[in-house]
Formats: C-alpha cells, sequence, structure tokens
C-alpha cells in the first residue's frame, strides 16, 4: 500500500472506532432554563430531568453511565418521552434505571414507536413498564401542586404512528394553566402550542444520530415539521419556523441516550437534560 492508502485506511478505522466505540457512550448533560411569565410563583426553580430513547437491550455500559448522572443529584420531576425499550425482557433494567433517580414530586414517562413494534405486544409492554412510583401519561395528563398552586402535565401515545390524542391529553386543563406536554415525536408542536402547551419535551430524532458539517442529520424519522428535530427552539424561533405567534411556547428536543437501527453517532452525541423553570 502507498503511503496515503495507508493514511486513508487508517483514518478510516479511527473514524468508524469512534462512531461504533467512543460517542455513542458519551452522554452530553445540558443545563437548561426556561423562563416564564406564567409560571406560578410557587414553581420558581422548579427542577426537571429529562431523557429519552434508551432502546435498552441490557443493562450495560450506557445504562451504567445514564445510572451514574441521574444519580448525582436530586430533581422535582422526572418525564421519559417513549422508546424506551422494544423488547420484552428488558423492562426491568428500566427500572432499576429509575431506581436511581433522585425526584421529589413526580416520575412519568410515555410511550414511543419502539412499544409499538409489530413484534411487541403493546398493552403488556406498558404494563411492564408501569410500577409503583410511576404514572404512564397516555394520552392523559396529571396535576402537580406546590404552595397551593399546581402545574399540569399531559402526555400523548406516539404521534408518528398516528396513536396520539390531543383532546384527551388536554382535558381538564384550561388556559390559564401551565402545561408541561410530553411527546415522542416533536412534529405534532405547532398543535401542542396551539392548544396551550408552554414547555413541549420530545425525542425520537436522535438528532439524525449522524450529522454532517454544512449538510445537518443524516435522518430524523419525522414525516413533518423535520427542522424541529435537536435541541432548543425557543418561542422567537418557534414563531420564525412555524410562521404563528407561539407565545411563551418553549421546545426541546433531546437526541436521547440510545440508537436505533445501527450503534453509530457522529458530532451527534447522546444528551439528557437537567431542566430549571424560572418565572420571567
Amino acid at each position: 500500500m502507498t503511503t496515503p492508502q495507508i493514511i486513508l485506511t487508517t483514518s478510516a478505522a479511527a473514524l468508524g472506532a469512534y462512531m461504533f466505540l467512543a460517542e455513542p457512550y458519551s452522554i452530553d448533560v445540558r443545563e437548561l432554563t426556561f423562563r416564564y411569565p406564567n409560571l406560578p410563583p410557587a414553581f420558581d426553580g422548579y427542577t426537571i430531568l429529562h431523557f429519552s430513547d434508551t432502546h435498552i437491550r441490557k443493562l450495560g455500559t450506557l445504562e451504567r453511565r445514564l445510572i451514574d448522572i441521574i444519580s448525582s443529584r436530586e430533581v422535582d420531576s422526572c418525564f421519559v418521552t417513549g422508546d424506551v425499550t422494544a423488547h420484552h425482557h428488558a423492562p426491568w433494567v428500566f427500572k432499576e434505571i429509575c431506581s436511581h433517580i433522585r425526584y421529589r414530586d413526580k416520575l412519568a414517562f410515555i410511550l414511543g414507536n419502539s412499544e409499538h413494534k409489530p413484534w411487541v405486544d403493546s398493552p403488556r409492554m406498558a404494563r411492564d413498564l408501569t410500577f409503583e412510583g410511576i404514572t404512564l401519561l397516555n394520552n392523559a395528563n396529571m396535576t402537580i401542586e406546590r404552595g397551593g398552586e399546581k402545574i399540569k402535565v399531559c402526555g400523548v401515545d406516539d404521534p408518528y404512528e398516528l396513536r396520539h390524542d390531543l383532546d384527551k391529553a388536554f382535558e381538564g386543563t384550561s388556559p390559564e394553566d401551565f402545561v408541561i406536554f410530553l411527546t415522542h415525536c416533536p412534529s405534532i408542536t405547532p398543535d401542542i402550542i396551539k392548544r396551550g402547551g408552554d414547555l413541549i419535551l420530545a425525542g425520537h430524532t436522535h438528532g439524525g444520530q449522524i450529522r454532517l458539517p454544512f449538510f445537518g442529520p443524516m435522518w430524523t424519522h419525522m414525516l413533518r415539521n423535520s427542522f424541529l428535530n435537536d435541541g432548543v427552539y425557543d418561542s422567537e424561533r418557534l414563531t420564525k419556523l412555524l410562521g404563528f405567534d407561539a407565545g411563551v411556547a418553549n421546545l426541546f428536543v433531546t437526541r436521547g441516550i440510545g440508537t436505533s437501527k445501527v450503534h453509530i453517532r457522529f458530532a451527534c452525541k447522546p444528551d439528557l437534560a437537567f431542566i430549571t423553570l424560572r418565572r420571567k
């Protein structure tokens, strides 16, 4: 082999090793603060842990790193936005992970498209993933109270396969309520905002898993609004992208913890977020 060929082969091998063996296990921790004029005063400083898309198969290196991170601090609530697993032998790993979350108020999750794969018994999977102390918000909502004030947390079943029901998710809420909305796929963000969602938390896209310079994500796995695929979208940015006034709404799309189809990442590390709510 010539010297250029050796360099090219070595570089390709190093890049492949990084994409397979390094970046998929390097979890980024995002520290986010969202400010709202309509946040009840009692919730000023409220903290949330948000992660998604664990795609659990076993209690391996990635799952242990996740446990190390989430056990490092206490939060008020934790929300998991779907694609926990598509394997019926794995719910015990999810329970093990959740047992290390130090939360004061609520621990809740929603379903993603993985829990609806053709080989998955979805009702059984939903039952297996639900245990004492965790709430499944499957087209439903719950109330969190503090100091005589409240906020609402709404969640939907997987929108990618059109299993979501916004009417049921928002049932019992009022325009005055501060609403945290959990959706696996961020494609329905415009509909959530129009119905009164303030903080929208989503996953599904994995950020593309591979993001190329000047090109962006290779594949977002979204049928519409695919530009909502990674990171923070504040109300000003949402207004420009969606073409209507987004009010005070904010969207956060996590890159998720696990991977799908091929266990590789490039320029798109897995991530989770520690979120703080503040009155504007």
